[in-house]
C-alpha cells in the first residue's frame, strides 16, 4: 500500500507498423491488429528471416506461411509443410530427414526428407510445440548450419531452405517449463508474428464474410440474407473459439440450408459476456446477460454435483422444482 506509480510522456516515439492494403495472401483484414500483421509478413517475404507464426487455432497460421513463401524470393520453389503433432516421433525424423536403406526395420529403400525435397524452397513446420526433444538438437543444427543427416548416414548434406514455423503454444512458457530447448526457441523466434483471434477485430467480419463466401463459389442473390447488417451484428456477438476456421464453417452450414441458420450454443456464447450493445433495448440486452448468466451457472453446478438435482438445488440455495424449472427453460438435461 505504500508504492507510488508515476507515468510520464516522454519525447521519444514508438512508431507502429501498419500496411496500407486490407489483403496479404489469402488473409483479409481492415483492422489495426491484422494491418499490424500484413507489415510485418510483408518485411518476412522480403528476406529469408527464419518465422515463427504464433494464434491460436483457426487463426490462419498456415495461410499466413503459404502468403509469406509466395512473397518472397522462393515463390517458384516447393513449399512443404510438415504437421509435428500429427507424425509419430519414431517417424517425424525420417520424414524431416530422410533415411538410409537398411536404416531401420521397413527401410528398403533410401528416402530423401522434406528439407531435401524443399531444397530452393521453404519447410513450414506446423504445431513446432509438439516436436518431441530428441529431434530438437537436430532442427537447432538445421537452424544453424543449414545442413541435414539422413538416419543411418554417417554424414552431413547442406540444404538451402527456408524455415517457417508455426504453433498455438507460447513457446516461451514451454521453455520455461523445460518442455521446449531455449536456443531453439530464440532460433526459431528471429521474427515473432502473433496473429490475433476473431474475437479482436470483429470489424474484420464483413471482409471475412465476403471473402469466404467468395471462396466458397456462393450466388450473391441467393445468399443475401448472409450479407445483411444484421445477419453481421449477429456475428459479432459470436465466441468463434475455432477463429476464422469456425467462422467458415458456420458459413458453409448456412449455405447448404440457404438461410442464416442458428448458431451453435458454443458459437453464440459470448467471448465477453460483460459486452453489450447499446443499439439494442435496455430489456433486451439484460435478458441476454441473465440468460447467457443462467446457462453458465446451472451447468457448471450440475458438473459439480454429477447431474444430481437435489444435491445442486441445496447448494444453489433454492428450492428443486425452481432448478428444475430452471433446467428446461434453457434445454439443460441433468
Amino acid at each position: 500500500g505504500r508504492v507510488v506509480l508515476r507515468f510520464d510522456f516522454s519525447a521519444e516515439n514508438n512508431r507502429l507498423p501498419v500496411s496500407e492494403s486490407t489483403r496479404f495472401g489469402t488473409l483479409v483484414g481492415a483492422s489495426v491488429a491484422m494491418r499490424v500483421c500484413f507489415a510485418m509478413m510483408e518485411r518476412a517475404a522480403s528476406r529469408d528471416v527464419t518465422v515463427l507464426l504464433e494464434g491460436e487455432t483457426g487463426t490462419g497460421k498456415s495461410q499466413a506461411a503459404q502468403a509469406i513463401h509466395d512473397a518472397g524470393r522462393r515463390k517458384d520453389g516447393p513449399f512443404l509443410v510438415v504437421d509435428c503433432g500429427a507424425i509419430p516421433a519414431h517417424l517425424l525424423e525420417s520424414e524431416l530427414f530422410g533415411h538410409e536403406k537398411g536404416a531401420f526395420t521397413g527401410a528398403v529403400h533410401r528416402r530423401a526428407g522434406v528439407f531435401e525435397e524443399a531444397i530452393g524452397g521453404t519447410v513450414f513446420l506446423d504445431e513446432i510445440g509438439e516436436l518431441p526433444a530428441e529431434l530438437q538438437p537436430k532442427l537447432l543444427r538445421v537452424l544453424e548450419n543449414r545442413e541435414i543427416r539422413r538416419v543411418g548416414s554417417n554424414t552431413y548434406q547442406p540444404v538451402d531452405v527456408r524455415l517457417m514455423a508455426a504453433t498455438h503454444r507460447d513457446l516461451r512458457a514451454e521453455v520455461n517449463a523445460g518442455r521446449f530447448r531455449s536456443d531453439l526457441f530464440f532460433r526459431l523466434a528471429v521474427l515473432r508474428i502473433p496473429l490475433p483471434p476473431l474475437r479482436q477485430r470483429p470489424e474484420d467480419l464483413p471482409l471475412l464474410v465476403e471473402g469466404i463466401l467468395g471462396s466458397l463459389g456462393a450466388d450473391r442473390e441467393r445468399t443475401a440474407s448472409l450479407r445483411t447488417p444484421d445477419f453481421l451484428a449477429r456475428l459479432r456477438y459470436a465466441a468463434w473459439p475455432g477463429n476464422v476456421r469456425e467462422l467458415r464453417n458456420y458459413l458453409e452450414r448456412c449455405l447448404v440450408f440457404e438461410e442464416a441458420v442458428e448458431l451453435t450454443e458454443d458459437e453464440s456464447r459470448s467471448g465477453n459476456p460483460m459486452e453489450v450493445d447499446p443499439s439494442l433495448p435496455y430489456a433486451d440486452q439484460r435478458r441476454r446477460a441473465v440468460d447467457d448468466f443462467e446457462r453458465r451457472y446451472l451447468r457448471a453446478l450440475l458438473e459439480k454435483h454429477q447431474g444430481k438435482v437435489a444435491q445442486a438445488a441445496v447448494t444453489a440455495g433454492m428450492d428443486r422444482v425452481h432448478l428444475y424449472r430452471l433446467l428446461r427453460r434453457h434445454g439443460i438435461k441433468p
